[in-house]
Order: structure tokens, then sequence, then C-alpha cells
């Protein structure tokens, strides 16, 4: 594949910024770059305003200096490299930022529900990027410009997607002209935004929830939100701008109502499959519990899932500075290494695994074993990006099990963690699943709509789990029908053939149609799958995939 390069040159303006160091940021190969090394983004979703008692969407906001430079101390300490923010900050603030030596993903706070195409509204919107932008561009703490947060695919269509690309080029073009070379993307919801085309965009972003249900649930957390790298075309980076699990007292499904070792857990292993479907920067939602989401600042909302993300907490309403969750100590200690590759649960057809590491000064050296057995032992003479090779013995198809071990200069463990592949020195083929949607190119064709699955099977690949599909009409925050059929009966047969119906409705403006099911061989699990994405008439040419 052609690599597009967007090469990023900031020289920080010392004369205005005195005293602070400048840093060179490029953006090429699919990565970003900081001062000519690869840098992954350690990032974690943060908004100031936003303790008991506070809004910070309500009235004026205050700048908090004394608590922003407490909060910005605690996340370096905790390990984070960046924060991402949903708007901007002030001068005052930046300068903190700044000063930190913490990097900024900053929101830009266009209002995701006001109309695209009202030229008062793009106005309003591009004078206040001008703006924003009279004082941000002095500031090279800035990685990256965060347009527009969650547009709903209802609205989209009322304001049409001409007008949409219209504005968001419109950003992009103030970006570039006021702050060269910073990227500038959007974060997209990705269970309702994956129709849309991020190609105009510098960098891809989405927002990332394992909730189990449409493509997660047929395709998987890390093949779906891999599938969108593709659809995009897997030719810049890939960030993820939230995902994370709360801890509410109810909730359904993953979205509320976890403990706090399910969200310890879960935060690791969203990590673990983001990393695996690749991105290259990681924004978890979020620092702090923002008691306002239920409606009521001043009160902590027990049964609220959007009020309990928080790694931090706050135990009344006078608590200012509050105190942290076990996933704040479990992400800490996650982050000190973080394997790039060999990636969990993916397919190699050679014996030669490629190491890649983003390793912190406490990891030192590392160990990889396989049953056991010690294979490769390196010291790590520096912090950051390392890449080696990894040489396996194979006898044929193996499904092979690699534990890396992270010490300190004492020899103590710091970390481990187990990757799980299937590797082969000679090409084999995979069972095989592939769908037929009808209507397969305008829903406006008919009411009712088929999903047609066709599996190819293979001797050894056996099938772990039902056929899932699921029919994703993105009304609001509704997945759709969903389905699980049985596939037991029909083991034997070299093709597996199903057919599901379900209605269309009347506002459903694009479906993804998708299914898969899970394949083991031997301990290596993984999903087959297939999805279609289908619009009702041409009213998303614009903005969304062909």
């Amino acid at each position: 594949m052609k690599t597009k390069l967007f090469t990023i040159i900031v020289f920080c303006q010392l004369f205005i910024i005195s005293g602070f160091a400048t840093s060179k940021l490029e953006i090429k190969d699919n990565w970003y770059y900081l001062n000519g090394e690869k840098f992954f983004i350690k990032a974690i979703g943060y908004e100031i305003g936003a303790r008991p008692g506070q809004h910070p969407y309500e009235g004026k906001r205050a700048d908090d200096l004394d608590l922003l430079k407490f909060d910005l101390k605690v996340i370096k300490e905790g390990g984070y490299n960046t924060i991402r923010t949903w708007s901007q900050f002030s001068e005052p603030q930046l300068k903190l930022v700044q000063a930190s030596g913490l990097k900024l993903i900053m929101g830009l706070e266009i209002n995701p529900e006001r109309d695209f195409s009202d030229p008062k509204f793009v106005k309003e919107s591009l004078d206040y990027v001008e703006k924003v932008l009279n004082y941000s561009k002095k500031y090279d703490c800035i990685i990256t410009y965060l347009a527009i947060n969650e547009v709903q695919t209802d609205h989209m269509y009322k304001s049409t997607g001409k007008a949409f690309i219209g504005l968001m080029q419109n950003i992009i073009d103030i970006v570039h002209r006021e702050h060269p070379g910073i990227p500038v993307t959007l974060s997209a919801n990705a269970m309702i935004s994956e129709y849309i085309n991020q190609s105009i965009f510098d960098v891809y972003a989405y927002n990332c929830y394992d909730h189990s249900e449409a493509q997660t649930a047929t395709m998987g957390f890390k093949d779906y939100i891999k599938g969108l790298c593709q659809l995009n075309g897997h030719d810049k980076p890939f960030i993820t701008t939230e995902f994370g699990y709360s801890v509410s007292h109810k909730g359904f499904g993953r979205y509320g109502g976890q403990t706090l070792t399910q969200q310890s857990d879960g935060l690791i292993a969203n990590y673990r499959d983001l990393i695996d479907a690749g991105a290259v920067g990681m924004c978890p939602f979020y620092y702090a519990d923002g008691w306002w989401k239920g409606g009521d600042k001043n009160y902590h909302n027990p049964d609220q899932p959007e009020e309990w993300f928080g790694f931090w907490g706050y135990s009344d309403l006078n608590d200012k500075y509050g105190s942290p969750r076990p996933v704040w100590f479990a992400m800490q200690n996650y982050m000190k290494a973080l394997i790039i590759s060999p990636k969990n649960k993916d397919i190699y057809f050679s014996k030669n695994i490629p190491i890649e590491l983003f390793t912190e000064k406490e990891a030192y050296k590392v160990i990889i074993k396989r049953n056991d057995k010690i294979l490769y032992t390196k010291i790590l003479s520096k912090a950051g990006y390392f890449i080696d090779n990894l040489k396996l013995e194979l006898n044929g198809i193996e499904d092979v099990e690699l534990a890396f071990d992270f010490f300190d200069k004492k020899n103590n463990l710091i970390k481990t963690e187990s990757i799980l592949i299937l590797a082969s020195n000679a090409p084999f083929e995979l069972p095989t699943l592939k769908i037929e949607v009808t209507p397969n190119k305008d829903l406006n064709e008919g009411k009712i709509a088929s999903i047609k699955t066709t599996i190819e099977t293979k001797e050894n690949f056996k099938f772990a789990d039902d056929l899932k599909l699921s029919y994703n009409t993105h009304l609001g925050w509704e997945v759709g029908p969903q389905a699980s059929l049985s596939i037991k009966d029909q083991l034997n047969e070299k093709v597996i053939k199903t057919t599901n119906y379900f209605d269309i409705p009347d506002n459903c403006w694009v479906l993804n149609a998708s299914a898969g099911i899970a394949v083991k061989y031997g301990k290596f699990e993984f999903k087959i799958h297939d999805q279609k994405m289908i619009y009702r008439g041409d009213w998303a040419k614009e903005v969304g995939r062909k």
C-alpha cells in the first residue's frame, strides 16, 4: 500500500512562550513521531470544571488553575503523556499544560446538535475556531485538534452530509493555516459513525465502547475496530478518543453496573484489543466522574452510568481532589510496557515474529517465554520505542502462547502479559464467512431485508459459538435487531448457509448488516465475519463510504 506522508514540523514561538522547549511533530507511516521518535499517545480523557457541584458547559467556565495544576501532576505521575479534552482550553490553561510536559488532544466544542447547513451557525463556528486558534497556535503541546464529538445519524441526515463536510473542511483549513502542521480530526462514535468517510481528516479517531452489541457481537471488539481502519484505508494514524467502563450501581450489558475489578480488567482488555486493532493512541474515558451528567451537578446519581466512568472518584460535594480507583493503579502498571507487536489473536504466516514495544524507564529488561522455555532476553537500553524480531521453531500450524515478562534494574518483575498467536512458516487456508444483503444498493428498494450467510469450513478449525447476526439501523443509540443462530446440525458440511430476515424502519438512513462466528484452533480463538453498509437513496454521497 502506498503510504501517505503528512509531515508536520512545529517550531514553537520562543519569544511568546519563553523558556519552554520546542518539539518537532511529524505524522508518517501511520504513526505520530515526536522529535524523530515514534510516539505512542498514552492519553486520558479530561475535563476541567467537572468536579462535584460543577458543570463544564454551563455559564462561564473558571480556569481553576490550581486544580488543573494538581490534576496535570497526578496524570503525569500516573504514566500518561497526553490529555484529551472535549472543549478548548484557555490560554492560561494551555500555559500550564505546556509547562507540565504533557501533550494535548484538544476539543473545539463545535455543537454536534446544531444545523450544519445553517449559515449563522457555520459563521459562529468558524469565528469561534479562529478566536481559539489566535492563541492556541502558540503552543506546541497541542498535537491534535478534535473538531466535533459524536454526530448522530438522524441529525446528519437532516443537516445533510454535504453541509457537514463543508463545515469540517473549513475548520481543517483554518487550523492548517493558523497552526501549520497540527492534525485535525473528529471523535466519531464507532457504533453510529462507522459509515462516515474520514478521508478529509489528518488522522482517524473513534470513541470505541465494548458493549457486546451490533458489530462488536458479530465481529468481536478488536476486529470491529480494526475494520474501521480498513474501511478508512489504513493510510493514516488511528487513535481511540474514548473507551471505558462505568461502575454505577445499575446498568445493562456492559454499560454501567460494573464492579471496580471489572472496570480495571475491562480497561486493560480494551487497551489490548485496541492496540491489536492498530491504534497508536489511547484516550480512555476518563479521569474523574462527572456528577453533572445526570442533570444535577450536586448529586452523584448511583444509577446513572454516565456519572461513573472516572478513574478518580469524589467522596462528597466538598471533595475537590478526589482519590484513585483500582483502575488507576492497574493502568499505571500496564502502561509501563506496551506490546505493540506481536498482536494478540493475530495470525502470522512466518516463523519470524516482529517485536515492537513502548516502555517506560522502569522497564529495564524483557524476557519472552513459550511453554516456560526462555526464547528471548533483551536489555532495554532506553525508554520509548523498541523493535526487534523473534524466531520461532514451528511444526506446521501452531497456536503459540508467548509470555512477556518485564523487569526493572533490580530484577524485580514489574509486569507480565501473555500474547496468543496462530503461526505457520507456510501459508494455510482459514474458514471463511461471506454475506449477501438485500436490498443491496438502496434501502428504498423494500421494507424487508435479508442477510444470507455462507460459511466455508476447514479441517481442524472448530466453531466455538453460534452464528451472530446484527442489523445496525443507526436509530439514535439503538443498535437494531440482532440474532443468534445455532449451526450444530451443519457442522459436518463443507459449506453452511443460513438466511435471516428483518424489517427496515422508514427512518433508517444507513444500515450496517454484519455476521460472524467464533472459530478455534487449539487455544487460539478468532472471528470470521463480514459486513455490508447500505444507504437510503444518495443522501450520504458526500459523507458516506462508497
